[in-house]
């Protein structure tokens, strides 16, 4: 049984920071169902079409890539920043999200109805009833590889869990020790390497940013950790 759901959650999570932020309240022009992403092939288009016009790029892949990444970037940063606050998190299946764009900055999300899960039922109804079928939707539209999208979700991930530790004071040590932190069907998609500075995530694929005229090198990206993710060379449990 889930702990009952803080009146003050949405309120504590966006304290943390804009990616973590859950509007308890959304209504008016401008929102959509998530659903619409997945069921309306045509929306999906048009989004992955708006975000290449905005990269600058007619490699629709990429832009691809780059929407995935940034969705998966505010659906994972709400369940691991619910998971530290209140050891649970929101069921965050398609068809009890909605979303509204914003002109910059990630875009603001609302789930109705809220309701607290436990981090096992709250990591599979994120990714399989959410991340799984939308990526499925994006590779309708665009070829790529599934392994790749699923680099992006444990790059979303790792970067939630960064900004958490900074923000809360709470080492990435820590937060890694908890199961909800390293969800086994990402296992393959990277690792946790020891470093001077502290754990630094690797993942094993490149979301394809850097090869945008204008785009540069993302600090987790597997080509510059080519030599550090060979076989046991630094990997933390």
């Amino acid at each position: 049984m889930s702990p009952p759901w803080p009146p003050t959650a949405a309120e504590c999570l966006a304290a943390i920071g804009p990616y973590f932020a859950l509007r308890s309240q959304a209504a008016g022009l401008g929102w959509r169902p998530a659903s619409a992403l997945i069921d309306d092939g045509e929306h999906l288009a048009d989004v992955i079409d708006d975000v290449a016009a905005g990269l600058g790029t007619s490699q629709r892949w990429i832009a691809a890539s780059v929407f995935y990444q940034s969705w998966a970037a505010r659906l994972t940063a709400i369940y691991a920043g619910s998971a530290a606050l209140f050891d649970a998190a929101p069921d965050l299946r398609v068809p009890l999200v909605i979303y509204s764009p914003r002109r910059s900055g990630p875009v603001d999300m609302s789930v109705e109805p809220l309701r607290p899960l436990n981090m096992d039922a709250a990591w599979r109804c994120l990714s399989d009833g959410h991340l799984v079928p939308l990526a499925a939707a994006i590779r309708r539209q665009v070829r790529i590889g599934g392994y790749l999208l699923r680099g992006n979700v444990a790059s979303a991930l790792a970067g939630a869990l960064d900004v958490l530790s900074r923000a809360r004071g709470e080492s990435l040590d820590s937060l890694l020790r908890h199961g909800w932190a390293q969800p086994a069907d990402l296992a393959a998609c990277g690792r946790w390497l020891s470093t001077p500075g502290g754990p630094r995530y690797a993942r094993s694929t490149c979301c394809g940013y850097e090869q945008l005229e204008q785009g540069g090198r993302c600090g987790d990206c597997s080509l510059n950790w080519r030599r550090s993710l060979r076989p046991g060379a630094g990997q933390r449990a």
